[in-house]
């Protein structure tokens, strides 16, 4: 599986170190950063990530579960006497594969200062993405805030991030706890399931569908229609 899982993500060269100033855009579905080294004139070699047992990088949230508006700071940490000099984190479904290409990005990062900066990733609805770098000094904590799309359940999530210590020393995978929704009542509208299945071509359809609808009723309110919406409350 980790070989898997750095090999799907051949197209990024270096997330610390190739790219000082935060890793790209296309980092949201390729997280996991390909090192490379020569090992002669004409053979190339990958360094592979670290082992997690060996890890000494944690997530820490300021609260296990979200609400509707909530607000969650997010904090890396290295253990005492280490330090990172790159990452990139996302929040996800929980427990879900890295390398799984339906995996979803959800909710707005915001950074606390200016050593971190939100990286949008593709998705079909909302302000989707991730957070990464603007430097690769030497780093031994980083916080910023995390925001869910108001009224959307999203279900169990997790933070996952790709912490980048050295060119030949890097962690994928690293997870937080587990994060709970509390207090949505209902079933989720219909924008709110597409924002948790951004993939799903039925979805897509029937988002479409509905932004036609709404778009003719919008056209219509001359003659007394009302303007419809495309809610996310569920």
């Amino acid at each position: 599986m980790l070989f898997g899982i750095v090999l799907f993500s051949f197209s990024l060269l270096d997330v610390s170190f190739g790219f000082p100033g935060g890793a790209p855009h296309n980092s949201c579905p390729d997280p996991a950063p390909i090192h490379q080294r020569r090992i002669n004139s004409t053979h190339v070699g990958i360094f592979f990530p670290q082992s997690m047992a060996t890890s000494p990088y944690q997530i820490t949230t300021s609260a296990s579960r979200y609400f509707n508006g909530s607000m969650i700071r997010v904090t890396l940490r290295a253990d005492p006497g280490d330090y990172f000099r790159g990452f990139f984190i996302q929040a996800t479904r929980a427990n879900y594969a890295l390398d799984r290409g339906d995996r979803p990005a959800y909710g707005t990062f915001r950074p606390a200062d200016t050593n971190s900066q939100p990286r949008r990733c593709r998705s079909a609805v909302g302000k989707v993405g991730g957070i990464t770098h603007t430097g690769n000094n030497n780093k031994t904590e980083i916080s910023f805030d995390w925001e869910p799309p108001r009224g959307c359940n999203l279900g169990d999530i997790q933070f996952v991030a790709t912490v980048v210590r050295a060119y030949s020393e890097y962690w994928v995978d690293v997870r937080s706890d587990v994060i709970a929704p509390s207090g949505f009542v209902g079933d989720r509208g219909l924008l709110c399931q597409l924002y948790v299945n951004p993939y799903s071509k039925i979805l897509q359809r029937r988002v479409l569908s509905a932004l036609r609808n709404i778009q003719t009723m919008q056209q219509s309110r001359r003659t007394g229609g009302t303007a419809g919406t495309l809610s996310t409350q569920g």
